[in-house]
């Protein structure tokens, strides 16, 4: 693994992790942090499209998880999260949103990341 790709991975655990933690501030550090490594990665989208729903800045959150999806139209986060926020039970359902964290996607990141 080169070194960019695990710096990257590094700022993308962190953001994931204060995502979780809702520390929003260091979050959104990480992921400006992972965005300089890699300026077109759907997984840096995705996450800042998290954060921004997170923070009920659901028009940011849409914007970033098109920006995603425009950057690999297979990331499946990213169109599981633009499926779910303009689904129009979006506004009474509760934030589940995907990470990307889960094992099956966890696998397709390390292989785009390694392509860095």
């Amino acid at each position: 693994m080169t070194n960019y790709a695990s710096q990257f991975n590094k700022y993308i655990q962190l953001t994931i992790n204060n995502l979780k933690e809702k520390n929003y501030s260091q979050a959104e550090e990480n992921i400006k942090q992972a965005m300089l490594v890699n300026p077109h990665s759907p997984v840096v989208q995705n996450l800042y499209g998290i954060l921004e729903e997170l923070l009920r800045e659901d028009h940011l959150a849409l914007k970033h998880y098109r920006a995603a999806y425009a950057f690999d139209p297979t990331y499946e986060p990213a169109i599981r999260n633009l499926k779910r926020i303009t689904s129009i039970d979006h506004r009474f359902d509760k934030i589940d949103v995907d990470f990307g964290d889960k094992p099956s996607v966890l696998l397709k990141n390390i292989k785009r990341n390694n392509e860095i």
